[in-house]
């Protein structure tokens, strides 16, 4: 195959992953789907990481932890799965976008993190302090 070829296969498959991503997002928090559906393109998981990241801190700031958990539970299963692109949209899309809120600047913050998405948030601090090299997938 060519590399071109491999690269369409490749951005066609991350493509379908994320779709997957949001489909499950959607299944777990309906009430967060009917608060995008008609706003945003339901399709690009980049954006409903922010978004969802937006809802997270809106249901932390009305002291309902129960959603909050349940949405960190989803971005560790996120973090765990087999597939890199997933992975990747765990810290890039969702933990990334939590960087500086009120959310991440909370007591309670690390505690939400699974073991995982700990790990990674580390990883990500480190690369916004300057380790270029602190995102490699270890895995």
């Amino acid at each position: 195959m060519e590399y071109e070829e491999l690269k369409a296969e490749y951005e066609k498959t991350s493509i379908l992953l994320n779709l997957e991503v949001n489909k499950l997002l959607f299944k777990e928090f309906p009430e967060f789907y009917k608060q995008v559906e008609d706003d945003c393109n339901i399709d690009l998981a980049y954006v409903m990481a922010g978004e969802f990241t937006r809802f997270l801190l809106e249901k932390y700031k009305k002291n309902d932890l129960d959603t909050v958990r349940r949405g960190f539970d989803f971005i560790e299963q996120l973090h765990l799965n087999k597939e890199h692109k997933i992975r990747e949209l765990a810290t890039i899309g969702y933990l990334e976008s939590m960087l500086g809120t009120d959310l991440s600047r909370s007591d309670n913050f690390l505690n939400f993190l699974g073991v995982e998405s700990k790990k990674w948030w580390d990883k990500l601090n480190k690369f916004w302090n300057g380790d270029i090299m602190a995102l490699r997938d270890d895995n």
